[in-house]
């Protein structure tokens, strides 16, 4: 059986040569974007390296209970870091602030944690700059926080130690530990917004991370980069990034603490490490957990930048955006973005007399070439599809895979649906073969890549690399064909074309991997128009495998792979079960009490007091009607009074402004629960302050906020409503919310946080008159 390429096995060992070139060759490109292996040091290691024991330690320390913004636990941690750093002979500072989110969803108290350590110059120089390297310390309610972010934070302790030990750097060093980045990035705006030092900083360096192994990765630096790129590339020959991740990044919602620093002009570098996505803000964010491989490849880094640019004069970091990419054996490859079209031009113009030579010897035509681009683009983009729908299929049959992100067992599965849609590729181009010649497969193809390079360098310059030297690359091996008259039947074609292939397989196997990685299997036609994207540039190279090796042994391949992704994955969701959600909520002021869950189905092993027969309908008593909250559906049971104080509504003061009410009220919660949801029903606000912080200027209906780690003393808040509101129509309605119950809470008990992940809610309201 020869499936639909009839196996001709004529360049027998040059096939077998070829196909073990290309296993190295991937081999070699996934390989480079791996951490190294860790180097074990001594718990007291020598003055000017990073110790990964050490480091494990104090990261263990740290993440011993879940600690997010408002909570003991959250104390603890803040209070072993300052006395970690005044172990070391430094004075820390705890900057107490209240800040607000830019967008108003959320305001808090934070307490950051900041020490300076001197540079040699700073005394000489007025104008001297400092270096800022921030991670954050804060944790979500139902995380460990090791990942995210206590790993970067215990680097930054190294960082210091090893500072500390040796002849300062030209350049003053500030680091800020912030508090409340998980829920508005409080801390980082509280510094920026009253902290002395905001004035000094030069130069920003943020590690934050959304997974616990894998490559830390350079996703994200200011603009006008070309100075920070020529640094990290000095600084970490061996940094993972490109710039390609950088146009991805600013089309997409995702915020951290480097965010406000960005927006307040100061020139920086964004780390991170996003493998294993299953961890991300889950239980199973522990210390264990984290790669000793990342870690220390964090480590290193840290410490290697630090050094560089703490020692840089950091008034001069202005320059053109750079095109930058990593490669293996080079490092990381940048030029100014300014070069990206001239490039682009060149390559095309390439691209033309590689076509012209081909027509003038009679192997292309111009029509039959402008088919076979449209149909490439139609089968990409059907085959991206379907593999898309097939996936969501099986989530059907299989609801547990929703859970699954990037395990590295799931790359079985990643690399059977490559080898699917490649024979499903190669399938298309032989039905349509006997219209469309080899060559103009290939041609047509390389027309989509020159649009596609001319689109990215005039519009998204940082990700035209991707386009530009793979096909460089190939047409360069073309003309030498077309120059030599090699013919397409010998073997020295094959190499030929196989070596024009190299530049586009070291570059897109590892993106296609970490779009994998970082989209998860929700999105796995993303990877697979990418790789369908480079397999349709190597068509010569890919129909000629496919005429020599029996397509079934690929289809094998492929199955093998899906199989033992399949037994591969089937005791992740076992070994890694998703908890159940509890919610304990009282509203006093009406004298309910309930237990509550999201889930689809009540678990009564882990949810006794929701067995036996629980109500599922909405709850607008409790969260008002016509809000978000108010609409979702639970599963519910009465609960007894827990005694929890409920938060504390005050009417400061209620008057008319020109065409405007002015409310004035005041918050509190008594029992000092770890956020405060406030939220206003049945009018329009026209602005808010709170603390004196503008929250919004514009009118919006269902107009809510948070205030995280309340004051002692309470917050005020200011209202702005129009007029002529109707009376007794406005409710301001305030939950709080506690992750630990209070030690004033009685006749109910929090089920054990290693089943169930529960939180305590009381309610209050206030009806404006």
């Amino acid at each position: 059986m020869s499936f639909f390429f009839p196996a001709t096995a004529k360049h027998k060992y040059t096939l077998i040569a070829l196909l073990l070139a290309l296993f190295l060759l991937i081999s070699l490109a996934l390989s480079s974007v791996q951490p190294p292996a860790p180097a074990l040091t001594p718990q007291t290691p020598a003055a000017g390296q990073f110790s990964l024991i050490a480091a494990q330690t104090q990261l263990r320390e740290i993440t011993r209970e879940r600690h997010p913004v408002g909570s003991l636990a959250h104390d603890a941690v803040r209070d072993y870091l300052v006395a970690e750093i005044k172990a070391m002979g430094l004075e820390p500072q705890i900057h107490n602030s209240f800040a607000s989110f830019e967008k108003g969803t959320a305001s808090g108290q934070v307490q950051n944690i900041v020490v300076r350590l001197s540079g040699r110059n700073a005394a000489l120089d007025q104008n001297k700059k400092a270096l800022l390297l921030v991670a954050h310390y804060d944790a979500v309610p139902n995380s460990f926080g090791a990942g995210d972010d206590g790993v970067s934070v215990i680097s930054i302790l190294q960082t210091l130690r090893v500072l500390k030990s040796q002849a300062p750097l030209a350049n003053d060093v500030i680091c800020l530990l912030s508090d409340a980045e998980e829920v508005g990035l409080l801390g980082a705006a509280g510094f920026a917004k009253d902290h002395t030092w905001m004035k000094d900083v030069g130069m920003l360096l943020n590690f934050d991370n959304r997974g616990n192994a894998g490559p830390v990765l350079m996703f994200e630096p200011t603009a006008g980069n070309g100075q920070l790129i020529t640094g990290l590339a000095q600084a970490v020959p061996g940094v993972i990034s490109n710039s390609m991740m950088y146009e991805v990044y600013k089309a997409l919602p995702n915020d951290t603490d480097f965010t406000v620093f960005r927006k307040q002009g100061i020139p920086g570098l964004n780390f991170a490490m996003i493998q294993n996505i299953s961890s991300y803000h889950t239980r199973y964010d522990r210390s264990e957990l984290i790669s000793p491989a990342s870690q220390q490849q964090q480590g290193a880094m840290m410490l290697a930048l630090v050094r560089h640019f703490g020692n840089q004069d950091l008034t001069q970091l202005t320059a053109d955006d750079h095109v930058y990419f990593s490669f293996p054996l080079l490092g990381l490859v940048h030029y100014p973005v300014g070069y990206a079209l001239p490039i682009a031009l060149l390559i095309s113009a390439l691209g033309i007399a590689c076509f012209w030579l081909a027509r003038k010897h009679g192997q292309v035509r111009a029509l039959a070439t402008l088919g076979a681009s449209f149909a490439l683009l139609l089968g990409l983009i059907a085959i991206g599809y379907l593999v898309q729908q097939a996936w969501n299929l099986v989530f059907k049959f299989y609801p547990a895979y929703l859970e699954m992100h990037d395990q590295d067992t799931g790359h079985f599965y990643l690399l059977g649906v490559l080898l699917l849609s490649a024979l499903g590729f190669g399938f298309l181009q032989k039905v349509l073969n006997r219209w469309i010649r080899v060559q103009e497969w290939a041609h047509g193809a390389a027309l989509i890549w020159i649009v596609l390079l001319l689109m990215t360098s005039a519009r998204f310059p940082g990700a035209s690399f991707l386009f530009a030297w793979p096909l460089c690359a190939v047409l360069l091996s073309w003309l030498l064909i077309r120059l030599r008259k090699i013919g397409e039947d010998s073997a020295t074609y094959i190499w030929l074309i196989g070596a024009g292939s190299v530049v586009g397989i070291v570059l897109f196997s590892p993106l296609v991997l970490l779009f994998n990685i970082a989209l998860g299997f929700h999105s796995l036609g993303v990877p697979v128009i990418l790789f369908l994207i480079l397999l349709s540039l190597l068509t010569p190279l890919w129909l000629w495998i496919l005429q020599e090796c029996r397509a079934r042994y690929f289809l094998l391949i492929s199955v093998v792979a899906v199989v033992v992704g399949a037994f591969a994955t089937a005791a992740f969701h076992r070994d890694f079960p998703i908890p159940p959600q509890l919610v304990y909520v009282a509203m006093p002021q009406s004298q309910l009490s309930y237990w509550l869950t999201p889930q689809q189905a009540v678990n009564a092993q882990l949810l006794p007091m929701l067995a036996d027969n629980p109500e599922h309908r909405t709850v607008p008593e409790l969260f008002g009607k016509n809000m978000p909250r108010g609409e979702w559906v639970y599963w519910l049971k009465p609960a007894p009074d827990a005694g929890i104080a409920a938060p504390v509504l005050q009417l400061v003061s209620d008057q008319v402004v020109g065409d405007s009410r002015e409310i004035t009220l005041h918050i509190s919660s008594p029992d000092r629960a770890n956020h405060a949801r406030i939220q206003v029903e049945g009018g329009s606000v026209l602005s808010a302050r709170l603390q004196g912080l503008v929250l919004t200027k514009e009118a919006k209906e269902k107009w809510t906020t948070s205030v995280h780690a309340m004051p002692t003393e309470g917050v005020n808040l200011y209202l702005q409503i129009a007029k002529d509101q109707a009376p007794a129509s406005m409710t301001v309605r305030v939950t709080d919310s506690f992750y630990v119950l209070p030690t004033t809470a009685k006749n109910i008990v929090a089920p054990p946080a290693t089943s169930v992940d529960f939180v305590a809610q009381t309610i209050s309201s206030l009806q404006i008159p």
